[in-house]
């Protein structure tokens, strides 16, 4: 038995981190998103331990320290948030999907939100002087780090791609779109917000730190349970969740290529 620690769970949210398997016997620590009616909807949102899985009777422990920390049977550190005697005292995985351990005034001392793999959330960033990138998995079944990357750099947002007979990455794609001529950026933002009051649609869009931003799509209805994923195969797209139909689905509602390719 894999141990798990679940979340408690706030309107239609479900943020709960559990360990799925990647491989035989490999594990990863992430966090998953969708809906309580239907267990079925869910989608992997954030991995911890990329790269590094682990194995059966693996344990996830929030320690008296305050330190989060994941390891193998036999004691073997696969990962841990670095948080200990940092005055940590509380422990949970918030509605937006953001894992959180704040300490007793609610400060966050470490948040997931900080550490995106391939996918940014509503309300998250990608930051100047933190994690400014994304990385595409390696393939659907090998959970490492593959060959597309999703950079912020000072004046844009790039794509890069690194073959495995290059030693660095090349430029991929790139867009005045999602370029800014005045200032650097500090942050870029994916979010959610109604266009009108009524919230009878969202635009989804990324938001530069030097204001303005890039609307990549206005679906007619509450949007705010979507992600960004840097597929593997160096795509970007936009998942939401349509409460609308009978049963609820996911919808890609943004595609970067829609041929695929640039």
């Amino acid at each position: 038995m894999v141990q798990t620690i679940e979340s408690s769970t706030l309107s239609i949210l479900l943020s709960s981190s559990v360990f799925y398997n990647t491989t035989p016997n490999a594990f990863t620590l992430a966090l998953r998103m969708g809906t309580v009616r239907s267990t079925s909807t869910m989608r992997w949102v954030w991995e911890a331990n990329r790269g590094n899985p682990v194995g059966e009777n693996a344990t996830l422990t929030f320690g008296e320290d305050g330190n989060l920390v994941l390891a193998d049977a036999d004691g073997r550190i696969a990962w841990q948030t670095n948080t200990a005697n940092k005055g940590v005292v509380h422990f949970q995985v918030q509605p937006n999907g953001n894992m959180v351990l704040q300490d007793v005034k609610g400060y966050f001392i470490w948040q997931s939100f900080d550490y995106p793999t391939d996918t940014l959330l509503v309300g998250q960033s990608l930051r100047a002087g933190g994690a400014a990138r994304l990385v595409s998995r390696r393939s659907e079944k090998q959970n490492s780090n593959g060959a597309y990357s999703l950079v912020m750099e000072p004046k844009r947002l790039a794509i890069y791609y690194k073959s495995p007979s290059s030693p660095k990455p090349k430029l991929y794609y790139t867009s005045d779109r999602f370029s800014v001529k005045n200032g650097r950026l500090q942050y870029v933002t994916f979010q959610s917000k109604p266009v009108t009051e009524e919230g009878f649609s969202y635009d989804l869009a990324l938001e530069f730190s030097t204001g303005g931003n890039a609307i990549l799509a206005t679906p007619k209805y509450n949007s705010t349970l979507s992600f960004l994923r840097l597929g593997v195969d160096g795509n970007v797209k936009v998942y939401t969740y349509n409460d609308k139909v009978d049963i609820g689905a996911w919808e890609v509602t943004f595609t970067l290529f829609p041929g695929g390719k640039p």
